[in-house]
């Protein structure tokens, strides 16, 4: 009995998390390789180079790109070759015959070009700052991901160490069965006790496998880290470098950018420069003369039928502000949330930790007296699970407190 009752003791005195190195109950399993070296930025890094969305940052460069190239270009437009004939034969036959051929070429209305110069500039920055955005919701997930393997881990653990004691009590019991020290009922409630912790160790299994899974789904490694824990950062307040914050900031710059170029531009109707020849005769019996050609065409006017378009823009703008205020109110809201999460967990925290005190005492109280025969097996296994489920809190306690600096570290902008 003693051998039973001091791995009880052991279970209470044990505190380290480490994933167990035992045989899963189950079949099914997602290893993964804890690696010394390697860091919580490296993990967002990898999982960031490999994420599906980067395909929208090599798309907004792209973009960025063909903007520079427009506004580099001396041409606003489409150039191209003009051919006129002209020839009285339908009519009098005379052989009046006009020729004109030249090359039309678009150009910038005034301040245009600077426009679209502002909107190349805002789509490179806003390139920038998506990245940016991307990268720290990235990390926002690895966070979690990270952080749900610890807990279920710990889960895990401490339902295999229950375990592993039901399995011994009901050894010892099945033993003083058959000495008849105790009865056949005894037995049964020993095995029963038993199955249901083996119940509890393949649910835990379960899911440390299921936290594994997603952490490699996403990150697309066999790896993690074995130690990813932040300190707190001090601040009280969603500031405008906050990645997100920021790349809404960026997207209204370059909505408004857009706006300024969409009233410049005459949807396309832009001043042409035409440089050519005309080639004419009065008679068939006049030769051909040859002129230079030089018209030049000035759109006027029309801001009715711009109009929609700039409005169009407009919304797009105003859109993107209220979005932006959107994102605000949400990142306030969750800084709220995550400091009242991390103030309750640590108050739980502490309350876990004099609960444990008190279920180790238990323990020793609850052996002395199971020894002397003073409580009923079904008594000590009551017992017992009270205070295996201090010490569980305990544990889980610390790990919900350091998951909560994360997730503040996260909400505040910290990316790793």
């Amino acid at each position: 009995m003693n051998f039973l009752l001091n791995g009880l003791w052991a279970l209470c005195l044990a505190g380290s998390l480490a994933a167990s190195a035992a045989e899963p109950v189950v079949d099914h399993h997602d290893d993964l390789v804890a690696d010394n070296n390697l860091t919580l930025s490296q993990v967002v890094e990898a999982t960031f180079e490999k994420y599906p969305d980067r395909l929208i940052v090599a798309a907004y460069e792209e973009e960025a790109r063909a903007l520079e190239r427009r506004t580099a270009n001396w041409i606003a437009g489409y150039p191209m070759l003009y051919l006129q004939w002209i020839d009285d034969r339908t009519f009098d036959s005379r052989g009046r015959v006009e020729v004109q051929t030249g090359y039309q070429i678009p150009v910038w209305m005034w301040d245009q070009r600077k426009a679209s110069g502002a909107v190349a500039t805002e789509a490179r920055r806003n390139t920038a700052l998506f990245r940016q955005a991307l990268r720290h919701e990235v990390a926002g997930q690895v966070r979690d991901a990270l952080w749900t393997i610890r807990l279920m881990e710990n889960h895990h653990e401490l339902a295999q160490k229950i375990h592993e004691v039901a399995n011994r009590l009901t050894d010892v019991v099945r033993r003083r069965v058959e000495l008849g020290d105790l009865a056949r009922t005894d037995l049964l409630l020993a095995e029963a006790d038993q199955l249901e912790k083996k119940t509890a160790l393949i649910q835990a299994e379960a899911e440390v496998m299921h936290a594994r899974k997603a952490y490699s789904n996403l990150t697309r490694l066999n790896r993690l880290p074995t130690g990813f824990e932040e300190n707190l950062h001090p601040g009280q307040a969603i500031e405008t470098s906050h990645p997100a914050l920021a790349s809404a900031n960026g997207l209204i710059e370059r909505a408004q950018a857009e706006v300024d170029y969409v009233r410049l531009s005459k949807q396309g109707n832009q001043p042409t420069i035409l440089l050519g020849t005309q080639h004419d005769r009065a008679t068939r019996r006049d030769a051909f003369g040859t002129e230079t050609n030089l018209v030049l065409q000035v759109p006027i006017g029309g801001e009715s039928y711009n109009g929609p378009f700039v409005a169009e823009a407009s919304l797009a703008l105003n859109r993107a502000i209220a979005q932006r205020e959107n994102l605000v109110r949400q990142l306030e809201k969750a800084l709220h949330e995550a400091d009242h999460d991390l103030a309750v967990d640590q108050a739980a925290l502490d309350v876990a930790g004099q609960r444990k005190t008190i279920a180790e005492t238990q323990l020793r109280m609850n052996r002395l007296a199971f020894e002397a025969g003073e409580i009923s097996l079904i008594d000590y296994l009551r017992i017992t699970a009270s205070a295996e489920a201090a010490i569980r809190d305990a544990a889980e306690w610390r790990i919900r407190v350091q998951r909560d600096i994360a997730v503040r570290n996260q909400v505040i902008g910290v990316t790793p």
